[in-house]
């Protein structure tokens, strides 16, 4: 049996190795919660999925829960469990742009809503107050950053063992005893249910029973199943054969025919495979959604750190932002590329509404071995909020593990005058020489 783990294990790492590679594309950490009843094995599973991951040399930030250092001494109490919500909230987002690979969560917004139903249950709060933190809680502009909740329950019984193995006294717990831990464990169910959902996939793991060693690693192989759709999607892509076909004059073409063109081809000859098997395949062209962010008559140029891997290969300075396109159900449309991006930005800004969006044409420079097996379709994004527009020259723009962006706006004419001194890369100039309608024309029109 030990011979079958470790040979088993042996494959966990095998694959963990595989993604490890990958995750440094992700615009963010793979972000997991753990949650669900006392002494469900919580805390340990914790640290062995900390443990191995950082063996396999991702770079893992573990946000540790806060119930053991909370002031409130009413466990199980509306106060206590907001200020516990809370504080893990004020952790994670001060901690999902840093340049962690995988962030995990020792009781985050999972938990508190299993407590939230507890606590409805139970009579202990008013409609309009459950409603109101349900809201709260269920936010999507912080909900949607946690990728994977890992929902653990043991049952009252083996907790009150488990419980009883490490305690050196006789006194009843306020939490530690059949009932209590019964209705705990009704709620978890409820939750789940209820909640599930809300969530972009969720992991249910009862641990009676369980051996640790081999409980945990049959649940890494869980969340490997969850880390392999994040780090390595699905994408768009075109036989490089196809899109030879279409008009290209310097690198790029902007104008309506060709964008229709485009969208026929994809339409009909597009497909979708994971990114490494494009990665490996020179004759698939992968589609990047790119977004110019625009303001009046400027431009939000972006700026790599000399530290950059791109700094040399690509240029200093960028004046759009993108991603490829991943899958969202079976059709490949026009619609699908611009929610893509649309996405993307307000997934990178931690924004909740769309801006003004009009497609402007397409770059490739299919001799550059460089750039030749990507292929971006250029888009104006309006930026109409002059409060967002002073955010973004704040804001730091994570894309992959070390490429840190920022920059500022600049106006057209001073930036066509100069690109050749700020080392502008080649689709940026391209679309600066190329498109006529960069800044004029109806920034309310959407595609």
């Amino acid at each position: 049996m030990a011979d079958n783990l470790d040979s088993f294990v042996v494959k966990l790492e095998e694959r963990a190795a595989k993604l490890g590679k990958l995750i440094e594309n992700a615009p963010r950490p793979f972000t997991i919660e753990f949650a669900g009843t006392p002494k469900s094995g919580k805390s340990t599973s914790v640290e062995a999925v900390r443990h191995f991951f950082t063996r396999q040399g991702f770079k893992v930030h573990v946000l540790v829960e806060r119930a053991s250092v909370c002031p409130i001494p009413m466990k199980g109490h509306l106060f206590f469990n907001t200020w516990c919500a809370s504080t893990m909230l004020a952790e994670l987002l001060a901690n999902i742009e840093t340049a962690a690979d995988m962030i995990i969560i020792d009781r985050g917004l999972f938990d508190a809503l299993v407590w939230l139903t507890l606590q409805r249950r139970r009579g202990e709060l008013t409609d309009c107050e459950a409603q109101r933190i349900e809201a709260f809680l269920l936010l999507p502009r912080w909900r949607n950053l946690i990728d994977l909740p890992v929902v653990m329950s043991v049952s009252a019984q083996e907790a009150i063992i488990r419980e009883n193995n490490v305690r050196v006294t006789t006194k009843p717990a306020s939490i530690m005893n059949l009932e209590v831990l019964d209705a705990i464990t009704a709620s978890v169910r409820l939750a789940i249910a209820q909640y599930q959902s809300q969530f972009r996939g969720l992991i249910e793991y009862e641990t009676s029973g369980h051996k640790v060693r081999e409980s945990n690693a049959h649940l890494i192989s869980s969340i490997l199943d969850k880390l392999e759709f994040f780090a390595d999607p699905e994408i768009i892509v075109v036989p490089r054969e196809i899109l030879s076909t279409l008009p290209l004059t310097d690198g790029g073409q902007f104008s309506p025919d060709a964008s229709d063109a485009l969208a026929a081809c994809i339409t009909r000859h597009g497909r979708f495979v994971q990114r490494s098997q494009a990665e490996l395949d020179d004759n698939l062209i992968q589609i990047v959604a790119c977004g110019i962010l625009t303001r009046d008559s400027r431009l939000f140029v972006f700026e790599r750190r000399e530290r950059d891997p791109k700094y040399k290969l690509y240029g200093k300075s960028t004046i759009w932002q993108g991603c490829h396109v991943r899958r969202a159900g079976d059709q490949l449309t026009r619609a699908l590329i611009n929610d893509a991006l649309l996405e993307r930005i307000t997934q990178s800004l931690f924004l909740s509404r769309a801006f003004p969006l009009k497609e402007l044409g397409y770059c490739w420079q299919k001799d550059d071995p460089n750039d030749s097996r990507h292929f971006g379709i250029m888009f104006r994004v309006e930026i109409d909020n002059e409060n967002t527009a002073v955010d973004l020259r704040k804001k730091e723009f994570r894309s992959g593990r070390g490429h840190g962006l920022c920059g500022g706006f600049v106006e057209l004419s001073e930036l066509r005058s100069s690109q050749s001194d700020v080392n502008v890369e080649s689709w940026s100039v391209t679309t600066l020489r190329s498109a006529q309608h960069l800044i004029s024309g109806n920034s309310n029109e959407r595609y």
